[in-house]
């Protein structure tokens, strides 16, 4: 049985992906820009997304861009969270397993959302990116969230949405179950080492923590 969870945020425990592709195609209509493609959105989840981030500054300019994010920040919280990630969180919460949450967001952007959802009572660790050198592909988010719960990463379960997700979970040494979304579903796994895909809480609950597999 694993010891501790770390979920990813953005597109796991809330739907926000599709939110923001809409939100910035909302704002790039309104100034009678290029929207984006879906393609080209998809390509941005789960890291930097440097290239997303270039394309708005260029075509609105700083200060537009921000109104965009300071909007999918604003009405995030309306969202309603993914219904399998609140059962995994009700379960682990009985069972006294710790949970936290690693994210490429900035920590300071997600609160807002965080505190909506009454995430405090299930979660006890928070890393965003104002916490670690560099965000995922890059291992720095799990492995701080694993330092912070002071457990062993190999006793730690990643539950990620995405290829740049996962990737960083794998590479700080987690298991992961990758649940995708409409905005990951197309993303290419197949050279992906993870444990479990697409699954409901029961069979996360049953496969991984009933049956003491780890």
């Amino acid at each position: 049985m694993y010891k501790a969870v770390v979920f990813d945020f953005d597109g796991t425990i809330i739907d926000t992906e599709k939110h923001l592709f809409e939100i910035i195609n909302k704002h790039l209509k309104y100034y009678d820009l290029q929207e984006i493609t879906l393609g080209f959105y998809r390509q941005s989840i789960g890291g930097a997304a440097t290239e997303l981030h270039e394309y708005l500054e260029e075509q609105l300019g700083l200060a537009r861009k921000q109104l965009v994010y300071d909007e999918h920040n604003q009405t995030s919280k309306d969202l309603p969270m993914i219904a399998d990630m609140h059962d995994l969180m009700k379960y682990c919460k009985q069972r006294h397993i710790p949970m936290a949450i690693a994210t490429s967001s900035y920590r300071k952007d997600i609160m807002p959302t965080f505190e909506q959802l009454g995430l405090a009572s299930y979660i006890e660790v928070v890393v965003g990116r104002e916490d670690v050198d560099e965000i995922k592909p890059n291992p720095d988010p799990y492995l701080t969230a694993v330092q912070q719960l002071n457990y062993n990463p190999a006793n730690c379960l990643a539950i990620e949405d995405s290829v740049n997700g996962a990737t960083a979970a794998i590479r700080a040494g987690l298991d992961v179950i990758v649940n995708t979304n409409e905005m990951t579903q197309f993303q290419d796994f197949s050279e992906m080492n993870y444990v479990g895909k697409d699954l409901t809480a029961d069979e996360i609950i049953s496969r991984y923590f009933e049956k003491g597999d780890k």
